[in-house]
């Protein structure tokens, strides 16, 4: 009987327990972003724009040279 009594009052409280208001937060106020920010990954963005026009000439140039292969045997 004991234990049926220690069982309902545990669950009690924990029922209790987990329908507590929580405590109220306010809202952080939105801030425009920190200009450094952008400017930190800037190079980055640099050599990435670069890689990549280095990959689009070496394209092209495949290209120009596949072509230039089918056309020298005639396929």
């Amino acid at each position: 009987m004991k234990t049926i009594g220690l069982i309902v009052l545990l669950l009690a409280t924990v029922l209790l327990t987990a329908c507590e208001e929580k405590p109220y937060k306010a809202p952080v106020p939105h801030t425009e972003p920190d200009k450094s920010a952008t400017k930190l990954f800037e190079p980055q963005r640099e050599a990435l724009d670069k890689a990549k026009g280095v990959g689009k000439t070496l394209e092209q140039a495949s290209q120009e040279q596949k072509e230039a292969v089918e056309k020298s045997t005639g396929y």
